[in-house]
This record gives C-alpha cells, sequence and structure tokens, in this order.
C-alpha cells in the first residue's frame, strides 16, 4: 500500500508550511513485555485512516514536547518543522491507487 501524506503546519508568526510525502508499506513499530522481556513487533497498517492515527499521535506527542518533525518530501528533500512554532496543524492521509500496466503485445506477425 502506498500512501500519499498532507501536512499543513501553521507557525506563529502565519506562515504555513506544507509538506506532502510517501508512505510505501507503513509500518508501527513497537514492543511487547514477554515474560520480562521487551521483545520488538511491527504492525502493518493496512488503510490510509491507520496511518493518519498513528501521524497524529506522532504530532500531538512533538507538539506536547517541542520536538522537531522532519520527514523527505515528495522531491526527495527533507523538509523540516520545529513544533515550538506551530500553533496548530492539520493532516490527511490518502491511498495512492497503483494503476496496472497496460499489456503490450509485440507477437506481430
Amino acid at each position: 500500500m502506498k500512501v500519499q501524506i498532507t501536512a499543513e503546519f501553521h507557525l506563529d508568526n502565519g506562515e504555513v508550511k506544507t509538506i506532502d510525502w510517501f508512505e510505501i508499506d507503513p509500518k508501527l513499530k513497537g514492543k511487547i513485555v514477554e515474560g520480562g522481556v521487551d521483545k520488538p513487533v511491527e504492525i502493518i497498517l493496512k488503510a490510509a485512516k491507520d496511518v493518519q492515527d498513528e501521524y497524529k499521535k506522532i504530532f500531538r506527542k512533538y507538539h506536547k514536547e517541542g520536538e522537531v518533525f522532519a520527514v523527505e518530501n515528495l522531491s526527495g528533500e527533507v523538509s523540516g518543522v520545529p513544533f515550538t512554532k506551530v500553533t496548530y496543524w492539520t493532516l490527511k492521509a490518502e491511498e495512492v491507487k497503483e494503476e496496472a500496466a497496460e499489456p503490450t503485445n509485440n507477437n506481430h506477425q
């Protein structure tokens, strides 16, 4: 699954910074405790809504802790936003449907 995410960050100086990026086969990484031992786990996110919900949690944490969010955007540049300057943000995730390649018939006789 390929998901395009668009985030708008409204900064305290009135500027709006928009960042678009892709997540391909998004996974949620975490850990579980079994027998007193931490074991890493990965959960594959199956819907764009799940990806959006996870970024919402990340953004809330970054906003609360004043961290910097950085990601590679669609043009391959790394964009960053300091959450200490963000007054509010919006977030949208949409699944990108890959178009099937047209079969070619090279057997002209």
